[in-house]
């Protein structure tokens, strides 16, 4: 009967998680995706400026930085597993509150506090991931992953702008949390435990003095400017696009969720590649192959846009393009950063995320201060030297992998 159990869990752990860890990360996702066609009508529906309509988007950014400082360092310390049962109930809750806001700014807090689920998943889901698995495994898992969560930004526009012919934008939070209580559950019910509780005491010194250790590190600074970096052509656009779609397009939300199915299937297509067919993504060959894909890309965005700028197909081609190289290294460089160092995991994976949304909350900013003062060109050029930049940022990166691999004991490589 006992070796029953133990199988269980270990089948659990293996199958059951995972599942489990989607659903959550799906539910998150469709927070923005699901709404973002009916963006424009919510503000109009609270008497709102339509300059608000991305400050969703950024807020959900700002929200998933908010507790990273704590999160990543707490599950080091007292357990992944108590920390990511916590915020799948806080994002079910806040879906929930959604329900009840009367106003543009209690909208917002909502959104804000929806965020967080970003640092739950990121900081401690997908370390947990990571540390349940190998690295070819845990890479390879983790492109599935983010290939089934990635079909949220693709059914979420489509799904959202069909649905709100026949109900309150408001009934769409309720769907999304009792999506978030079914992640709840499982992951109550089948997340293992990857880290021994109570080795390193909790204190604030003890915390300083990871988070030090950690911005110090040269492999953690390359990783987190490449995928900071690398997050901008997408995040930007997803913030932006109703505005420039919808608003100044005249796009409906249908025409407009039509409009984002290339982007992330891009990335999906991508994901599914490197989990079927790729031997070992951690080969610096292969990556170097996906840069050109990217560059072409963002070429096709910007030429396009110059040549016939009142076609938005060549931002959403070149996006798309740009979307599946990234999507092909993403989990990669994402596995480097967080394991080519001896530092706590958890303190890893939340400093890398406190960059990432930083970065992306300025991002987001930036790019809607530069369409509503610029216009479409200095909108794009953002995502191209963000391109560009990615490039030699990964170059210190796999200098500095390799640096590391080389300095290992034989039995660890």
């Amino acid at each position: 009967m006992q070796r029953m159990l133990s199988f269980f869990r270990r089948y659990a752990a293996t199958l059951f998680f995972p599942i489990a860890l989607i659903i959550y990360d799906f539910a998150a996702y469709l927070t923005t995706d699901l709404i973002q066609p009916g963006i424009i009508h919510v503000v109009r529906d609270f008497n709102a400026d339509v300059s608000l309509a991305p400050a969703s988007v950024s807020l959900y950014l700002a929200g998933g930085m908010a507790l990273q400082w704590l999160l990543g360092p707490l599950s080091d310390r007292i357990g992944r597993r108590p920390v990511l049962i916590t915020g799948a109930l806080i994002f079910t809750l806040a879906c929930t509150a959604t329900l009840f806001t009367t106003s543009m700014e209690q909208f917002l807090v909502a959104r804000f506090v929806q965020g967080t689920s970003i640092c739950f998943i990121a900081t401690v889901g997908y370390v947990t991931i990571q540390e349940a698995f190998g690295q070819t495994k845990g890479i390879k898992l983790m492109a599935i992953i983010t290939s089934i969560v990635l079909i949220a930004p693709i059914i979420g526009p489509l799904s959202g702008a069909a649905l709100m012919h026949f109900m309150h934008w408001k009934a769409l939070f309720g769907i999304i949390a009792f999506l978030g209580f079914l992640g709840w559950l499982g992951l109550l019910l089948t997340m293992p435990e990857t880290v021994q509780r109570g080795v390193v005491p909790l204190s604030v010194s003890g915390v300083l003095r990871d988070f030090r250790n950690v911005f110090r590190n040269r492999v953690f600074q390359s990783g987190a400017a490449v995928i900071t970096l690398s997050y901008i052509p997408m995040m930007t656009w997803v913030a932006v696009s109703p505005v420039i779609l919808i608003d100044a397009g005249g796009m409906t939300t249908a025409e407009f969720a039509w409009a984002q199915v290339p982007i992330f299937g891009a990335v999906i297509v991508a994901n599914m590649v490197v989990a079927r067919f790729v031997k070992d993504p951690t080969e610096p060959r292969f990556i170097w192959r996906a840069i050109p894909i990217q560059l072409f890309g963002l070429l096709l965005l910007i030429a396009g846009n110059l040549l016939w700028p009142h076609v938005w197909l060549w931002s959403v081609t070149g996006t798309s393009l740009y979307a599946f190289g990234i999507g092909l290294i993403f989990p990669t460089l994402f596995r480097f950063t967080l394991f080519s160092n001896d530092l706590p995991k958890g303190t890893v994976s939340a400093s890398l995320n406190i960059t990432i949304l930083s970065g992306m909350a300025l991002a987001v900013e930036g790019a809607r201060w530069l369409w509503f003062n610029g216009g479409r060109i200095p909108f794009h050029l953002l995502a191209v030297v963000a391109g560009i930049a990615v490039v030699f940022a990964l170059a210190g990166l796999l200098r500095r992998v390799r640096q590391h691999n080389a300095s290992l004991p034989a039995t660890e490589k």
